[in-house]
């Protein structure tokens, strides 16, 4: 079950924390995504340099797939991730699931 965070108090706790709620946030929003049918790789791989840019790829593709976000837009969410704003669009997304 997706559960409902308020958007802009998770960036604001994501740059208090120097980036470390983000991954407690991507544990939390991985497992919800992989409820609803997404296949995702394992979380460990938010920590390899280098593969954690490919996990954030992949979650904000399967996260595409299950909330059907605009298509041409997917790739610049995934872009917007690395200035925390991409997450504050996916955490808009799944809110609607929520409702």
């Amino acid at each position: 079950m997706v559960k409902e965070r308020d958007p802009m108090m998770t960036i604001v706790f994501m740059i208090i924390s120097c980036g470390l709620y983000m991954l407690y946030w991507l544990y939390e929003t991985s497992k919800e995504l992989t409820e609803l049918g997404a296949e995702l790789p394992t979380i460990w791989f938010i920590f390899i340099p280098g593969v954690n840019i490919y996990y954030i790829y992949k979650y904000t593709e399967e996260w595409h797939r299950i909330v059907k976000y605009k298509e041409q837009e997917a790739m610049i969410v995934f872009l917007l991730c690395f200035v925390y704003y991409g997450y504050f669009i996916i955490q808009t997304e799944l809110n609607k699931l929520v409702k």
